[in-house]
């Protein structure tokens, strides 16, 4: 293994891990706490410490306020979802946002999607359709079309990240997360069900800390060490361990058709993000990008896509 790739993997395993947990963490901490109280708590406390470790400054401005919107209903979504599915199934769904980003990129920002984008969108949906025949059952289907819309909004605000890519982080995701707690404050007076135990801080401390703080992080990391479609293709391995672990942890196994729509659902996503790698001329060295394999000095550095 290369240096470079040796490198990668330094920030890519914590992060999978990371991720693929928070499913159950948060599934864990709905049993104590309505969705709008534990996103609420999620979305203040982080909103702190980035508004804190950024010289507190927040930036507010449109593009801004359209993430800080996008994130909080892709948030609200995914939450109130993952009350019905299971946290693989909601890995799964979730997972599904590249599909979305393609048609979105090109409305928002003009950023026109190739063949091959457009070839792996259509196979890669029509996993999710295969995927969710076996959720096609009361409160399972409310759950996935929940899940489905979360991971529509989570493109969106993707989206527009890529659009202030050039811009500093941290009073962005400052603004999306204390803006973006309104919904779930308010939200919390309606549903304030908050029951206090040991579970539910542990859960609160994963949420927050390690997905909330850590995660982003890595994110941030991988994205400015690798080019964005090679490290979102990489990150097709969170709900593949999502799923490992649900099903590990429940005592149960995934169906065949649920395994086959994840299977095309993740080879169309593959398919939208794969470029193939263009042949060096000769006499002259592989080109590859500047930043890519250096240590990432501070999240205060560019943004990621």
């Amino acid at each position: 293994m290369s240096v470079r790739n040796g490198s990668l993997l330094r920030w890519f395993v914590p992060y999978v891990l990371i991720a693929s947990l928070q499913y159950q963490f948060t599934k864990d901490g709905l049993t104590y706490a309505s969705p709008f109280v534990l996103m609420a708590f999620r979305y203040v406390l982080v909103g702190a410490f980035f508004y804190f470790i950024g010289g507190r400054k927040i930036r507010l401005d449109r593009d801004t306020i359209k993430i800080a919107a996008f994130a909080s209903m892709s948030t609200g979504f995914w939450a109130v979802g993952l009350q019905y599915v299971s946290p693989g199934d909601s890995a799964v769904l979730s997972y599904s946002m590249p599909l979305f980003s393609i048609p979105i990129a090109y409305i928002a920002i003009g950023e026109k999607a190739s063949l091959r984008e457009i070839a792996g969108a259509i196979v890669g949906f029509g996993g999710v359709i295969l995927y969710s025949l076996t959720l096609t059952r009361g409160s399972l289907l409310v759950g996935a079309i929940f899940t489905l819309l979360n991971a529509i909004f989570w493109a969106a605000y993707s989206v527009y990240y890529r659009k202030l890519r050039e811009s500093d982080p941290v009073p962005i995701i400052t603004a999306q997360c204390l803006l973006g707690s309104i919904p779930f404050i308010i939200g919390s007076f309606l549903l304030p069900k908050f029951q206090v135990t040991t579970n539910l801080f542990f859960d609160l401390i994963y949420i927050v800390v390690f997905t909330g703080m850590i995660e982003y992080y890595l994110w941030v990391g991988l994205l400015r060490r690798g080019r964005v479609g090679r490290i979102t293709t990489m990150a097709f391995a969170v709900p593949a361990t999502s799923i490992l672990i649900d099903s590990v942890l429940s005592f149960t196994f995934p169906s065949y058709l649920a395994i086959a729509g994840a299977v095309v659902m993740f080879f169309g996503i593959f398919l939208s993000n794969w470029i193939e790698k263009k042949q060096p001329v000769e006499g002259q060295p592989d080109s590859k990008p500047a930043n890519e394999g250096k240590d990432v000095p501070s999240l205060k550095s560019e943004e990621k896509p």
